[in-house]
């Protein structure tokens, strides 16, 4: 049945979605007269996808199964009554509900919406006005050539490494209500400046950039044209208009959550960074590197959303984010007594790839957040000018509040390259951390890396480095395989406050040992040159296919490129097993070998069709790690990781094999596409006796020893199990004989 009526509704939809994206450069306001949002009950995959090919406008902001708010056409309506879907009628008239929104005559500056060059007036006088707190910045171009302006915010006396917090809104152009809300609070930050001792100590130590529009020409657009116009104004050659400037951001680019169709309202550009809306607020992070903080404020349904929207996967930090999550929400809530839900884009709304939030926490580690202000439906977009200053009211506190955070306001320590959790037995570890000022400065020569090798040891110091910039290193002496590593970072700061001081460090960090570091790492940014059958190749996936499922992916996990089955769309039907083959991996002395993967793969459930990981020791006996046991239709990147120790530990040779096939002759679906493949050890055998865990023996065991023989009252010191031949638990004269005779071999 769905089937069948997909067919139907894909033309009706292709129709409606080409017409909302034509060029409409018209002499008269679009209008929408007859037009309503309705509100219907998704139950399952089929009728979502159903919907989609409807190609309407989806109003709400948590599609998914449920309730989902979509604008209407009057021509649209036999279409969805054919689904079969119940609906209620949330607005019965959109063009009347336009109407009466133009018609709100305000007295007062928030009591009514305004147009963009009134805005800028605006944000020109409070400059005027307070020209020792407040500057207009340009911040850049668009694609009609008006200039996105902002507004910085701060003190004569803030230092000069102060944190910074970027506030920004009407990326999409009809969400009206997120355009009042950097105005307000610049007037608010500027009027209680003195007055309020939160507002004077957040300016005096917080640079704050507010820009009430990020797409000024969309923005012109809603009042001169089309009130309902979300995307910018890009000509795509096509006979349509527009980009999604939060689809067009270069961190999960062009991955679920967006669409590569010109005249789709999640239209994401031809590439990352296509649009000049999109590269303007990209470089005010670039050109600002002290910013801490941001808030891409959009409409509606009343929500709190943090990283990351392209993927499931949750943010390392988290538990952070959770945390300030909750107390904005709870601060929203006092104000009105109004609920905004919170949690991860992905999880709380829906996928949505190519995102601000995503690109400014995963690039620059800012901590990210977008709001979707008023309401939950009752207007949508279309939100009465009467709700301007409740609005403001209630997400002020929980804007003071994020600026006003740890992760804004207390120095930051990072790590730039990852934080070590894992050390190779051997091997000295580089630490490598980026140290950023907050309220405080860093006191020079306190920056301090503290590290033992036993839970129940001293900790030894060994100061951090400066290496350029807000870099600073040190180095974790190497050390085998029978330690326990600990490490905390400790800092000063101008004023006196230390971070993680040595009698009791706030943060303290675990790493195992493993005999090796990464066996294989294949990002395949290159051809690896790897044995491919059948259709199987590297390159670029085309992001065709999908005759069943999903279709491919039009990029890697991380780069362009991809090892997959037919880059250019569907494997197909009677398909014998093929395989791709890696070269070997020497896994010598490695042990509790690893693979891990990303892949996106489409394969029909068996008994009909088949998707298989293998892996071997010689390239001719195989043993499956995983073959598919049901449909697999992913839609996105997907982590994998199996343990091969079984076949792979402290083996000379190691192959890695995937199999697309054997397939019947009915469904097809796009296969294969694999990406950031990596064999790695995580366990640790040592030599007996090797206190350095280098891997032989020589005078740097013997002196070891010297300092491990404590006999059996003293408790062993760390790493000193190489030496306990005796397995007594202590290291005597018997396990010092038995060193002797390892070492004179």
């Amino acid at each position: 049945m769905y089937n069948r009526i997909l067919r139907i509704t894909v033309w009706t939809g292709l129709v409606a979605g080409l017409l909302w994206g034509l060029a409409a450069h018209a002499a008269e306001a679009r209008r929408y007269d007859g037009y309503r949002v309705v509100r219907t009950w998704i139950a399952d995959s089929q009728q979502w996808e159903a919907i989609l090919a409807l190609e309407v406008d989806i109003w709400s902001e948590n599609p998914g199964w449920g309730p989902v708010d979509i604008l209407l056409a009057p021509e649209q309506a036999d279409a969805l009554d054919q689904l079969g879907l119940r609906y209620t009628v949330v607005i019965d008239d959109v063009q009347r509900r336009i109407d009466g929104e133009r018609a709100t005559a305000g007295r007062e500056w928030f009591e009514d919406y305004h147009p963009y060059a009134d805005i800028v007036g605006y944000l020109s006088g409070l400059a005027t006005n307070y020209p020792s707190l407040a500057q207009m910045v340009n911040v850049g171009t668009t694609v009609e050539g008006r200039t996105i302006w902002g507004l910085r915010i701060a003190s004569p006396t803030l230092p000069a490494h102060a944190p910074a917090v970027v506030y920004f809104a009407g990326v999409h152009a009809r969400e009206w209500i997120t355009v009042t809300v950097p105005q307000y609070l610049a007037n608010y930050l500027l009027t209680q400046y003195g007055i309020d001792p939160v507002v004077t100590d957040l300016v005096n130590h917080v640079e704050w950039f507010l820009i009430p529009s990020g797409n000024p020409d969309g923005y012109v657009y809603t009042w001169e044209s089309d009130r309902l116009w979300r995307k910018n104004r890009r000509d795509n050659g096509n006979g349509t208009f527009g980009v999604d400037i939060n689809r067009n951001w270069g961190y999960g680019w062009g991955l679920s959550g967006s669409s590569g169709t010109p005249s789709s309202l999640t239209y994401r550009g031809p590439y990352p960074f296509s649009e000049p809306e999109t590269c303007a607020l990209r470089d005010m992070f670039l050109t600002h590197p002290n910013t801490r903080a941001q808030n891409d404020l959009h409409s509606y349904s009343q929500l709190i959303l943090w990283p990351w929207g392209y993927t499931a996967q949750l943010p390392d930090n988290n538990a952070e984010y959770q945390t300030v999550g909750q107390s904005m929400h709870d601060l929203i809530l006092a104000v009105h007594g109004l609920n905004y839900n919170f949690g991860p884009t992905y999880t709380t709304i829906y996928a949505a790839s190519g995102t601000s939030v995503d690109w400014t926490h995963g690039q620059r580690g800012v901590f990210s957040f977008s709001f979707e202000l008023r309401d939950t439906g009752t207007y949508g977009f279309l939100l009465p000018a009467n709700q301007i200053i409740p609005n403001n009211e209630e997400v002020l506190p929980a804007l003071l509040h994020l600026a006003n955070c740890p992760q804004v306001r207390a120095t930051q320590i990072t790590f730039p390259d990852g934080r070590p959790s894992q050390l190779i037995a051997g091997q000295d570890t580089t630490i490598t951390v980026v140290i950023t000022s907050g309220v405080e400065a860093l006191e020079p020569g306190t920056a301090t890396l503290y590290y033992r090798y036993d839970p129940a040891g001293p900790y030894q110091a060994r100061p951090l480095t400066p290496s350029g910039g807000a870099l600073f290193a040190a180095t974790l002496p190497a050390t085998n395989c029978a330690s326990s590593p600990q490490y905390y970072i400790s800092i000063t700061g101008d004023l006196g406050t230390t971070t993680a001081p040595p009698d009791a460090p706030a943060t303290v960090y675990s790493a195992t040992m493993v005999s090796g570091g990464l066996l294989l790492d294949a990002d395949l940014n290159t051809d690896p040159g790897w044995t491919c059958e059948g259709l199987w190749a590297w390159g670029q996936p085309a992001g065709g296919g999908g005759s069943h499922g999903f279709h491919d992916p039009n990029s890697g996990h991380t780069d362009r490129y991809v090892y997959g089955y037919n880059l250019a769309g569907d494997y197909t039907n009677n398909l014998p097993a093929r395989h791709l083959t890696s070269t070997p991996v020497n896994c010598t002395r490695q042990y509790g070998v690893r693979l891990s993967f990303w892949r996106w793969l489409g394969v029909e459930a068996p008994p009909w069709d088949r998707a298989a990981v293998s892996v071997s020791r010689d390239g001719t006996t195989w043993v499956t790690l995983w073959e598919n046991t049901a449909e697999v239709a992913d839609n996105q990147w997907v982590y994998q990781d199996f343990d091969i120790s079984a076949v792979a530990d402290n083996q000379p040779t190691v192959y890695l094999r995937w199999t697309m096939g054997p397939t019947d002759t009915a469904w097809t679906y796009c296969g294969w596409n694999i990406d950031d493949i990596q064999v790695y050890a995580t366990g640790c055998i040592g030599l007996p006796g090797d206190f350095d865990g280098d891997g032989q023996l020589g005078p740097t065991d013997f002196l070891g020893l010297v300092d491990c023989l404590t006999g059996p009252d003293q408790p062993r010191a760390p790493g000193c199990t190489v030496f306990d031949a005796t397995g007594d638990s202590d290291v005597d004269l018997a396990d010092s004989a038995a060193f002797q005779t390892l070492f004179s071999r």
